[in-house]
């Protein structure tokens, strides 16, 4: 058995383990001396500060500390036993020693190439001005017509135009590896998450406010009694008066997610018409897929894992390594492959700084299970240990 559920380990910190999951542990803990010698490191992790029992990265990244530490040692002792062989048998051990140490999965990965997202966007105006945020070195704030732009922020003002032009949009689109943040014309605020698109009218009608989305964005939404706010996707429309709310709609995932904080709003698909609308209420979702054919569903869900990425954490509870993976490679920049598919369904429930390190990342899913990283670029590819 190489896999267990941190929340296993958790509990067992926390002594709440049922008897099925003390079983469970054991059989991991006895499964390889290398359990044990993990387990009982993050055990001192844990104890020697309270506030790392509710903040399992800071626990794994003690265990990185302690695995550079070791590889150091083991390093050091390699390098005084070569000294003493004959040269001819050195220069061919230390070659030996350099292909070891590029691909054994104990050493340092070569990440120079990844690095958590910054403010970075491209802001499209609707007169064909094409701004890129992250190119220009003056980091002042700046008057540009209808937009306001204060890049040490890393937020977009609109104002609005004087000359209501219907088709006229200013276009946010955060790149991959970004994150940026928007406050339209209403005083609406809204955090635009990587790989997304915010369509904006240059100037809101006088009966609603409509924007248009593709990626995930989190919207606090100025209250206006008169003049709802809609944010449309390709896969339905969601309907709000005054509220905070995330939507996730990315291209290549099949369904829409709303996930509502506080407030109220509905929901249509594509098409439908405006009494068709689905309502929830506070910490509930409303997901749908076209692939299905089917209805929307709504469900409770833990709000913390809905919208950890605003909050700098990545939260995921029994979820796939495959959709764990693709936030993970949207939000550094990666490209990753599978070398055995059935990795993919891997589930993990874990809580990751969004900001951390990349090694720490992917260092907290080779040592919790069967799985190891080969970078090569920008590509990551994952198979069995």
């Amino acid at each position: 058995m190489n896999n267990i559920d941190w929340s296993l380990i958790v509990r067992r910190f926390k002594n709440e383990q049922t008897p099925e999951e003390e079983t469970v542990f054991m059989d991991w803990l006895n499964a390889d001396p290398r359990h044990k010698v993990y387990y009982e490191r993050l055990q001192r992790e844990w104890d020697c500060d309270r506030q790392y029992r509710t903040d399992l990265p800071k626990v794994l990244a003690g265990f990185e500390v302690f695995l550079r530490q070791q590889r150091r040692l083991r390093l050091a002792r390699i390098r005084r036993w070569w000294t003493a062989a004959a040269m001819v048998i050195c220069a061919l051990g230390m070659v030996f020693l350099y292909y070891r140490y590029e691909t054994s999965t104990e050493t340092a990965l070569p990440l120079a190439a990844f690095r958590p997202g910054e403010n970075k966007a491209i802001l499209l105006l609707a007169d064909g001005t094409d701004i890129r945020l992250d190119k220009t070195a003056d980091t002042t704030a700046v008057i540009m017509n209808e937009a306001k732009i204060d890049r040490d922020r890393g937020v977009v003002t609109f104002s609005g135009s004087q000359e209501k032009v219907p088709t006229a949009y200013n276009t946010m689109i955060i790149p991959r590896g970004a994150e940026y943040q928007a406050v339209l014309e209403d005083g609406t605020r809204v955090w635009l998450n990587a790989g997304t698109q915010l369509k904006i009218p240059a100037a809101f009608e006088e009966n609603e406010r409509r924007v248009i989305l593709s990626g995930e964005a989190y919207f606090e939404v100025t209250h206006e009694s008169h003049r709802p706010f809609i944010v449309e996707t390709d896969l339905g429309h969601v309907r709000v008066f005054g509220t905070e709310f995330n939507i996730r709609r990315y291209a290549d995932e099949t369904e829409i997610k709303t996930t509502l904080v506080d407030g109220s709003v509905g929901f249509c698909r594509q098409g439908d018409e405006a009494e068709h609308y689905i309502k929830i209420t506070p910490g509930y979702q409303v997901r749908y897929a076209a692939v299905s054919g089917g209805k929307p569903e709504i469900r409770k869900v833990n709000l913390d894992n809905e919208i950890a990425w605003k909050k700098r954490r990545f939260c995921f509870e029994h979820c796939p390594l495959d959709h764990i993976m693709r936030d993970i490679a949207r939000w550094y920049d990666a490209d990753i492959v599978f070398a055995d598919d059935v990795l993919r369904q891997l589930q993990f429930t874990v809580t990751l700084n969004r900001y951390d390190d990349i090694s720490v990342l992917l260092r907290y899913f080779e040592e919790a299970s069967d799985v190891r990283f080969h970078i090569q670029g920008k590509n990551i590819t994952i198979s069995r240990k």
